[in-house]
């Protein structure tokens, strides 16, 4: 039998966690478990309570890596950033990890995190030529 092959762009969430239970199951058997558990610290409006900005995540295998971490620019520099990224360290040293990663553009923030302590562990050069994507990382 040969498998069709599709490229999917929206798709059901459904197919999706037919690879992400596969790979549960594989780290399971090879790693001897497998302990993923989302995480989120969210920024809220104090008026609304609604979410403004934050950061979101997991932890897995002793490390916490942020997908995603945004702020509106009328909240940054006010430290609420440095807050966030603090919230996260803390969580994930209350789950058992001794490391944080994340990635960022050289049009975002590399010079914040390593501000906060993180260094660069490897980079990509990205399109167009002169946007560099940074790995970073921590100890926590």
């Amino acid at each position: 039998m040969i498998p069709n092959f599709t490229v999917a762009e929206d798709f059901d969430p459904a197919d999706a966690e037919v690879v992400s239970d596969g790979l549960r199951a594989y780290y399971s058997d090879r790693a001897g478990y497998y302990d993923f558990r989302p995480l989120a610290v969210f920024v809220r409006d104090p008026q609304t309570g609604k979410v403004v900005g934050g950061l979101h995540g997991r932890s897995e295998f002793g490390l916490v890596y942020v997908a995603w971490f945004f702020l509106p620019e009328n909240l940054r520099g006010a430290r609420i950033g440095s807050r966030v990224l603090a919230m996260a360290e803390e969580e994930g040293r209350r789950r058992g990890c001794t490391r944080i990663a994340l990635t960022t553009l050289s049009i975002e923030a590399p010079g914040f995190y390593q501000k906060q302590g993180y260094t660069v562990v490897a980079t990509i050069d990205c399109e167009p030529p002169g946007l560099t994507r940074y790995y970073m990382m921590k100890n926590l």
